[in-house]
């Protein structure tokens, strides 16, 4: 089966532009992978000082260190936490072990989860996010649609990606509830993705997690690499109850020791999360007006994440190939199933983002010069 289309592709691109990678990291501005443009202050020299003895040994297969840091910030006992090799290879883990008789996907829904439930479920639906809009209107989960309820079992799987992707709808736990409870009588896995909920909030007030000790079968899946602006390192984190995941097979060693050195100073940096509030509190809203302003965008979607939704007044492959020309990628929609007229957008810092509207007020000749005259509005 072919790869899924992701976004943050500065190597293919580079690739494809015969450019060098130490180039690309600096004439690329890609907006296409949602990473939080605020950096935590790390300590290279430190984290060279202590790797390089460490590389000599096998990692700590217990990951002490690493489990009681995430347990002070996520505020879960450490034996409810699971480092893996960041998230997409979590979901190919959990899909490959659990087998479902029936996978039911909120969507649109980050493709990971869609290409391991082709290959390893023996039955997949997916139900839009509208369904869940009409079950919090009236508190009544019988308004889902019962054709895919009914098809669960004790061994399928219910996956929410929450706040969503690339729209970026988000649901109170509370608003949660009637899909919750109506779950827990099926008695099936309930996995919960909330990698993008630290840019709304730590509290617990905002997650699920806190529903873990009523719910023995939720898995919820947190990446660690979006909001402390790290995806070159791979390293996810997987919360439920103890006894949850006890018989999944796990690599020994799912962490290399510089993941391990690189995370433990990100979760202790003491000013990113102010940093990062900030600047989103004043930036985001800013970026917004601003796409609003720029001839080809019709509508914007203030997600309250780090990247907004945007309803393009012609063809979104159409503005993508235009701004590749001037070394911006954004992320075409079209692959969610939303239509022709969508993409997703990453705010990146205010000076990127100045440069992203500039280029699409100031160059607007580039999009006329690959547009049909039919397409424009």
């Amino acid at each position: 089966m072919s790869q899924p289309e992701h976004g943050g592709q500065v190597y293919a691109f580079a690739r494809k532009q015969s450019v060098s990678m130490p180039d690309a990291f600096h004439q690329v501005l890609d907006f296409s992978a949602s990473i939080n443009p605020i950096q935590p202050n790390i300590d290279w020299q430190s984290i060279q000082k202590t790797t390089q003895f460490a590389v000599r040994h096998y990692p700590d297969t217990h990951q002490v260190a690493l489990k009681n840091a995430l347990s002070k910030r996520f505020k879960l006992p450490s034996n409810h936490i699971t480092l893996t090799n960041g998230i997409s290879s979590a979901i190919v883990q959990l899909f490959s072990q659990i087998k479902p008789d029936t996978t039911l996907l909120f969507s649109p829904i980050y493709s990971e989860y869609e290409r391991a439930a082709d290959i390893y479920s023996n039955h997949t639906v997916k139900v839009q996010y509208d369904e869940l809009e009409k079950a919090f209107s009236t508190q009544d989960a019988s308004t889902f649609d019962l054709s895919a309820i009914n098809q669960l079992t004790d061994q399928s799987v219910v996956v929410l990606v929450n706040p969503s992707t690339p729209k970026g709808d988000y649901y109170s736990p509370s608003s949660l509830e009637p899909l919750l409870k109506i779950l827990k009588e099926k008695n099936c896995w309930i996995w919960v993705d909330e990698s993008f909920l630290p840019f709304i909030g730590w509290d617990m007030q905002f997650s699920l997690r806190g529903q873990l000790k009523h719910h023995s079968k939720m898995v919820i899946l947190q990446s660690l690499t979006k909001y402390y602006a790290c995806p070159g390192v791979r390293i996810g984190a997987l919360f439920s109850s103890p006894k949850a995941l006890e018989n999944f097979v796990w690599p020994s060693w799912p962490l290399s020791v510089l993941d391990e050195q690189f995370m433990l100073q990100a979760l202790q940096e003491p000013l990113h999360n102010k940093a990062t509030q900030t600047f989103f509190k004043q930036e985001r809203p800013r970026f917004i007006e601003s796409l609003k302003k720029c001839a080809v965008i019709q509508s914007v979607k203030d997600t309250k994440t780090n990247f907004v939704f945007v309803i393009t007044k012609i063809k979104a492959v159409y503005l993508t190939d235009a701004l590749k020309m001037m070394n911006i990628l954004i992320r075409d929609c079209q692959s969610f199933g939303l239509g022709e007229n969508t993409c997703r957008i990453a705010i990146r810092s205010t000076e990127d983002n100045q440069k992203l509207i500039h280029a699409l007020h100031s160059n607007a000749y580039l999009l006329e010069l690959t547009l049909p005259s039919r397409d424009l509005k």
